[in-house]
C-alpha cells in the first residue's frame, strides 16, 4: 500500500485539485439534503417516510436527466486536450438543447406518476404528504437541466471552483428557504414538506441566473459560449451525446432503481423502518458525494488524456482515482461504525427508529467501499468513452441481482431491514469489481 501511495502521489494531488471544488459543492447538496432531513424528521416519522416515498420516485427521473448531463464532460476535455475549439462550442450548445427537452419531458412524467402512488404498495398515512412534496419537486426539474449543461460545461474545461460557488450559494439559499416554508418562520407559511420542495425549486431557478452570469465573467470560458449559433443544430452531435449520455443515464438509472426499490421494499415492512433506511441512507449519500467528485476529476483527466494519446498517464489517472477512493471510503466506514448510536440522534427523537437506524449504519459502512469504487471506476471508463458494457454490468449487479436479493431476505427470508442492505452490498460489490476490471483491461489495450 506505501509503495502504491509513493507511485500515485502527484496524481493523488492532481485529482484532488480537480476534485476538491466538485466534492464540495456535492457536498452542499447533501447538506440540504440533510437539513431537509433533519426538519421534516422533526415532524415525526410519519412525514420522514413520506419524503424518503417521493425521493424514491424523483430520484429515478433525476438520475436519468444526470446522466445524460454527465456526456458532455469526457467529450469537452477530450477536445480541449486536443485544442479543438470548434467542437467545445458545438458539444455544448447541443448538450443545453437535449438536457432541456430531457428536463421538460421528466417535469411531465413526474406529473404523471403522481397518480399511480395509491398503487405502490405504501401506507396510506403517507401518500397524501409525499403527493404533495413530489408536486413541487417536478418543476424543479427543468431549471436542474439547464443548469446541469452549463456546469459539465464548465467541469469539462478543468474550471471546477465555478460551479462549486453556485451550488454552494444556491445551498445556502435553499436551506434558508426549507427553514422559513416548512415552519413558517419569517413570516412565510408553514407548508410541512411542501416547503421543502418548494424551497428547492426557487433555489435551482436562483442557480441558472447566478451560473449564467459568472460564466459570463469567468476567464475565457464565455468565448466558447459566445460562439455557439443556437439557430442551427447536427443530428450528428446530438446522437453522439445520446450515445454517451443514454447509456451513461442508464447505469445510474440501474443503481439508483435499485436503492428506490430498496426503499420501496423496506416501505413494506413498517413506517418505522422505512424512516430508519431514509436516514442511514442520506448518511451514505453525503459521504459517497465525495466519491462522485474523485469520479468526475477521473473523467476529465482520463478524457484529456485521451485526447492528448497519452496513455499511461491515462492509466494512472484512472487507477490512482479507484485507489484514493478506496482509502477515503475505509476512514468514513470506521466513522460510521464508531458513530452509528449517536447519527440518527440528529434526524429523529423516535427510539424505535433510531435503534433501527443504528443497526443499518453498520451495513451503510460496509457498503460504502464498493459503491465508491464501482463510481471511479464507472467514471474513468467514461472518460474513455466505454459505456456500453458497464450498462449492462450495472444492469445485471443491481436488477438482476442485488435487487432481488434485497427482496428475498428482507421479505421471505425475514430479515427486514437488514436484508433490504445486504442485497445492495452484494450488488455493489460485484459492479465494483467488474467494473475496475474492466478499466485496466480497456486501459492496458489502448496504444
Amino acid at each position: 500500500m506505501i509503495s502504491l501511495y509513493t507511485r500515485y502521489k502527484k496524481d493523488f494531488a492532481l485529482n484532488t485539485k480537480l476534485a476538491l471544488p466538485i466534492m464540495l459543492g456535492q457536498l452542499g447538496q447533501m447538506t440540504v439534503n440533510l437539513a431537509d432531513n433533519i426538519m421534516v424528521g422533526k415532524l415525526g416519522a410519519t412525514s420522514l417516510a413520506a419524503i424518503s416515498f417521493a425521493n424514491a420516485i424523483y430520484a429515478i427521473f433525476f438520475v436519468l436527466g444526470m446522466g445524460i448531463s454527465f456526456a458532455l464532460p469526457p467529450l469537452i476535455s477530450e477536445a480541449d486536450g486536443k485544442g479543438d475549439k470548434v467542437s467545445i462550442s458545438r458539444f455544448f450548445k447541443h448538450s443545453l438543447l437535449v438536457n432541456t427537452i430531457i428536463g421538460i419531458v421528466s417535469l411531465l412524467a413526474i406529473l404523471a406518476t403522481i397518480p399511480l402512488m395509491d398503487h405502490m404498495g405504501q401506507d396510506p398515512d403517507i401518500i397524501p404528504l409525499a403527493k404533495k412534496y413530489l408536486l413541487y419537486a417536478a418543476w424543479t426539474m427543468v431549471p436542474y437541466m439547464v443548469f446541469q449543461a452549463l456546469r459539465c460545461y464548465s467541469d469539462g474545461m478543468s474550471e471546477t471552483k465555478l460551479p462549486m460557488i453556485v451550488i454552494i450559494t444556491g445551498n445556502i439559499l435553499n436551506i434558508l428557504l426549507n427553514y422559513a416554508l416548512i415552519f413558517g418562520n419569517w413570516g412565510m407559511p408553514a407548508l410541512g414538506i411542501e416547503g421543502a420542495s418548494l424551497g428547492s425549486l426557487i433555489a435551482r431557478l436562483f442557480m441558472v441566473i447566478m451560473i449564467t452570469i459568472l460564466l459570463f465573467k469567468w476567464k475565457n470560458l464565455w468565448h466558447y459560449i459566445a460562439a455557439c449559433d443556437f439557430k442551427r443544430y447536427q443530428m450528428e452531435i446530438i446522437r453522439k451525446i445520446m450515445k454517451l449520455g443514454v447509456p451513461t443515464s442508464l447505469q445510474m438509472f440501474f443503481e439508483v432503481s435499485a436503492f428506490s426499490g430498496a426503499s420501496l421494499i423496506t416501505g413494506m415492512i413498517s413506517e418505522n423502518a422505512q424512516a430508519a433506511h431514509q436516514i442511514s441512507i442520506n448518511l451514505a449519500s453525503i459521504t459517497f458525494m465525495i466519491c462522485t467528485g474523485l469520479g468526475m476529476a477521473a473523467t476529465i483527466r482520463v478524457g484529456n488524456q485521451l485526447g492528448l494519446k497519452d496513455y499511461q498517464k491515462l492509466r494512472d489517472a484512472g487507477n490512482s482515482s479507484i485507489l484514493q477512493v478506496v482509502l477515503i471510503m475505509t476512514f468514513f466506514a470506521g466513522l460510521f461504525i464508531l458513530l452509528r448510536n449517536v447519527l440518527p440522534h440528529i434526524y429523529i427523537d423516535d427510539p424505535v427508529v433510531i435503534s433501527i437506524a443504528s443497526m443499518l449504519l453498520i451495513y451503510a459502512a460496509i457498503f460504502q467501499i464498493p459503491d465508491g469504487v464501482q463510481v471511479t471506476a464507472q467514471s474513468a471508463l467514461r472518460g474513455i468513452q466505454d459505456v456500453k458494457a458497464p450498462t449492462f454490468i450495472t444492469f445485471l449487479s443491481y436488477w438482476v441481482i442485488g435487487l432481488p436479493v434485497s427482496y428475498i431476505t428482507a421479505i421471505y427470508m425475514g430479515w427486514g431491514p437488514a436484508g433490504v442492505w445486504i442485497g445492495l452490498i452484494v450488488g455493489l460489490t460485484i459492479s465494483a469489481l467488474l467494473l475496475t476490471l474492466r478499466f485496466r483491461k480497456l486501459s492496458i489495450l489502448l496504444r
